[in-house]
């Protein structure tokens, strides 16, 4: 195999693809060329320093709809299933009582070897 057959392999690909798949790969590599020739030729650049602070911003915007979209997708449905059942793993209940402190037992191996092995 050969650097012509890689090439043609890839422009293949390319072809076969959509024309909306198309756009967003023309996009993205021209903004990776765009990237590089900034790291390359003009790294302390004004120029540089705004386009990477707009990727920043829009690095920050990406962050906030990506974690928002993953603690409703993990979150909710756990939440849900709780309250649907009735659980409180927290124990949140104070049970008639004036205080949440739980009495626990002492430890049998003495203090010293509970302040040893704590874990």
């Amino acid at each position: 195999m050969n650097v012509h057959d890689v090439v043609a392999g890839v422009g293949h690909w390319v072809a076969t693809r959509a024309t909306h798949t198309k756009i967003l790969l023309s996009l993205a590599v021209t903004v990776f060329l765009i990237e590089l020739a900034f790291r390359r030729f003009a790294p302390k650049s004004n120029a540089y320093k705004k386009w990477t602070h707009a990727f920043e911003a829009i690095g920050s915007v990406w962050t906030a709809v990506i974690l928002s979209f993953i603690y409703i997708v993990s979150v909710g449905p756990v939440t849900l299933f709780m309250r649907l059942t009735g659980r409180d793993l927290l124990d949140r209940a104070l049970h008639g009582e004036n205080s949440a402190w739980k009495s626990h037992e002492p430890n049998p191996l003495g203090p010293q070897a509970a302040a040893r092995h704590q874990f």
